[in-house]
This record gives C-alpha cells, sequence and structure tokens, in this order.
C-alpha cells in the first residue's frame, strides 16, 4: 500500500468512502504498484492506464486466473463469467459484441426519449407532492432498472426481482478478482442460480414465439447464424440486464450528491440546461461507478519502470486515471463547464462499454426533467454513505428536499 494509509487493505472497507488520497498517494510516489494483498500491478496514471486498456497484449480474460483462489463448489458462477463479454478477448468478444452492438447505437436509443422522460415525471411526481424524497430507492434505481427491462424485454411486475439478482451478479462480476469472501459468494451464488434458470425461460418463450425485445433478437440472431450456445446467450443477458442499470443508477446518484455539496454547479445546469451532457461527463470523471478493470498480461511488458511479467493480472483504477493532475486541472473540483473530459470511466480500447450511448442519454434526460420539474433541491441530512460494493461506487440514500 502507498505510504500513510495507516496499512488498509487496498480496495478494502478502509477505502470505502474516499478512496481518492490512496489512488492520489499510489500516483504520486508509486504509479505501477503491485499490491499483495489483490496479487496484483496498480496502474494510476491516465496514461498507463488508458495505454493498458488499449493494448493487446492484456488480456481481458480475468476469470481463469482469478477463479483458481476460490472453491470448486463456485464452478458454476466462474462458468458463467467466463462467457461474458467483458471477461472474453476476440474473436469471441468481437462475435458477442457484434450481436448487441445494434441495440445500443445512439439513434437506436433516441427512440426511447419520450418514454424516459415519461418514466422521469411519473418517478418524481410523488416526491413532488410530499416535497422530498429518498433520491436513489425512488429515482436513481428504478428509472434505469425500467428502462432497460422495456429494452430486453423484461414485464413490470419481475422488474423489482431483477434488480436483486442484478445486484448479486455486479458483486461477483466486479470483485472476483480482487477481494470476495465465501460468504458473499455463497448468497450471491443462490441468486444468480435463479437468474440463470429465470433467463432460460425467457429464451425458451422467446424461440416459440419471438417478440421486438432484446431477449428474442438475440435468441433469434444467435440461432440462424449459430453464433452464441445457450451459455453464452444467459451470460451476456445477464450482463446486459445488469450493465444497463446499476451503473446508471450510480452515475444519477452520484452525480447529484457532486451538485448538492457545489451549488454554485447546480445553479449554472439551471441557468443553461445545454451544459448538463458536459456535466454527466465531469460526474463520471470525478464519481464513475467502477473504480477499477482487471487486465493479465500474456508476456512479458514493461510498465513505468516496473517489469509486468506473463500471467500476472494488472488493475487500471480507472478513478484514479480521472484525477489524475497531469491530465485534468483542479482535478478534484467539481466544474461542469470542463472543457475535453476525456475520462475514462466507460473504459477505452475494444471493451469501450457498450452501454455508453444509453447511460449519457438516460442521464441527460434524468437531469433535465429533474431541473424541469423542480425549482429548489436540498440535501436533507448528513454523513453520506455508499454502498459496500467498492467496485460500484454508489450513494446508498440520497434524502432531498424538492420543490
Amino acid at each position: 500500500m502507498a505510504p500513510g494509509d495507516g496499512g488498509r487493505r487496498l480496495f478494502g472497507p478502509g477505502m470505502l468512502e474516499d478512496p481518492f488520497p490512496v489512488y492520489a498517494r499510489l500516483r504520486e510516489t508509486e504509479p505501477v504498484h503491485f499490491d499483495k494483498s489483490v496479487n496484483a500491478w496498480i496502474l494510476t496514471r491516465y496514461a498507463d492506464v488508458s495505454a493498458v486498456m488499449k493494448d493487446r497484449r492484456f488480456s481481458s480474460d480475468r476469470v481463469t486466473k482469478a477463479r483458481l483462489r476460490y472453491s470448486d463448489k463456485y464452478e458454476p458462477v466462474f462458468d458463467l463469467l467466463s462467457r461474458v463479454m467483458l471477461q472474453t478477448d476476440d474473436p469471441m468478444h468481437k462475435r458477442l459484441r457484434d450481436l448487441v452492438h445494434g441495440a445500443f447505437t445512439r439513434t437506436v436509443v433516441e427512440t426511447y426519449d419520450g418514454k424516459i422522460r415519461a418514466l422521469c415525471d411519473t418517478l418524481l411526481a410523488p416526491g413532488l407532492e410530499r416535497g422530498e424524497m429518498e433520491f436513489v430507492s425512488e429515482f436513481a434505481a428504478p428509472l434505469p432498472i425500467l428502462v432497460i427491462s422495456e429494452i430486453v424485454g423484461i414485464p413490470a411486475e419481475e422488474r423489482e426481482q431483477i434488480k436483486i439478482w442484478c445486484d448479486a451478479f455486479s458483486t461477483v462480476a466486479l470483485n472476483f478478482y480482487t477481494h470476495l469472501s465465501d460468504e458473499q459468494l455463497d448468497h450471491c451464488s443462490v441468486l444468480i442460480a435463479e437468474f440463470t434458470d429465470y433467463l432460460k425461460d425467457k429464451m425458451a418463450a422467446a424461440r416459440r414465439k419471438p417478440g421486438p425485445d432484446l431477449i428474442s433478437s438475440l435468441v433469434v440472431a444467435a440461432d440462424r447464424e449459430h453464433a452464441l450456445d445457450d451459455g453464452e446467450l444467459i451470460a451476456n443477458c445477464m450482463f446486459l440486464l445488469n450493465a444497463g442499470n446499476e451503473t446508471t443508477t450510480c452515475l444519477l446518484a452520484n452525480g447529484l450528491g457532486l451538485l448538492l455539496g457545489a451549488p454554485d454547479q447546480m445553479a449554472a445546469l439551471r441557468a443553461d440546461p445545454s451544459l448538463i451532457p458536459n456535466a454527466v461527463e465531469e460526474f463520471l470523471r470525478l464519481q464513475g461507478p467502477v473504480q477499477f478493470i482487471g487486465r493479465i498480461a500474456t508476456q512479458d511488458v514493461t510498465l513505468g519502470e516496473q517489469r509486468v511479467k506473463e500471467g500476472e493480472m494488472v488493475l487500471p483504477v480507472l478513478a484514479a486515471a480521472n484525477r489524475d493532475p497531469a491530465v485534468f486541472e483542479r482535478p478534484d473540483m467539481l466544474d461542469v463547464a470542463r472543457d475535453h473530459i476525456h475520462q475514462l470511466s466507460f473504459g477505452t480500447g475494444p471493451h469501450l462499454c457498450a452501454g455508453i450511448q444509453l447511460a449519457r442519454f438516460e442521464a441527460k434526460i434524468a437531469f433535465e426533467r429533474l431541473f424541469e420539474c423542480t425549482g429548489h433541491i436540498e440535501l436533507k441530512g448528513h454523513g453520506l454513505e455508499h454502498t459496500s460494493n467498492f467496485n460500484m461506487r454508489c450513494l446508498k440514500e440520497l434524502h432531498v428536499g424538492i420543490r
């Protein structure tokens, strides 16, 4: 660990509320740092993080290596993870990505404009009537799951359960290559197995009677082109449902949390709503949901002054790169009018987030409607806390007064 961290485990509970000072110390003193607690090289400079995510000498197949540290009883979970596009390399990655790409282009995403605005208004209405709301549970969490469920083809009455399953999948998918306890895996494995059975039934129904939803499109295309087996279909439907809701929840919650701590920036957005898309990029830069991503060196590679050996894990820390003073002026400050925000929260290179257009568009509309429907928003209470999923940084609750 970096000097002055008090011996806290990297990415452990001690860093949960404010990991950024540790990232800054590592970036300043040892930007390519080997950490024994996670058995991986930690990268905290923007240049290194960006370069590794574009470098095909670093594999995205984290599952093969990391699963060895866990009991054999969790093999079904890791078999599933190994089929997720985020955990694969070309040509498999390209085959998986090509099948879903069409559903998330900017042109397709913008057809949901009216539906997203209507959902925003429906979710805001009860809080506006009361004059207060818990923003995360009443708005930031339900909006993305409603939108992605509409796209994928999940009935309204099943969406609450989908959210529970997605949270379990996310906990495993984002943390298995650093810290994950047997207790967490035991709990999540049961829920992921239920999720798997549910999607098997959905796929069978789609084969019998295809609809306009994404599950039907994937099943039909995969069967026609012999492109994916059922395991790959299930894994990637699970991934899309998860990626399409939880990261956007965090973006909305963290974004409003940042604005409540910077009234001048909120005033700037109210005065000039055309700044909202830029503000969304700034929220992602300053408090992006995914803190780090993993890669495996496929050959010996020199990073900075360090020699990374073949087979070793590398963790590019997106959250650290996004606050690198070599790239961003006043990196710890919120500036919704900041120029050239080339943040890395969606990744970069071949594994750039497939849902990037949907996340941006949802957040843009959400903040537009939030400001259009309210004249004032203020924080109620103190001591904001984050959820326990370290690698999905999100406020647990955000109580606000609105009028």
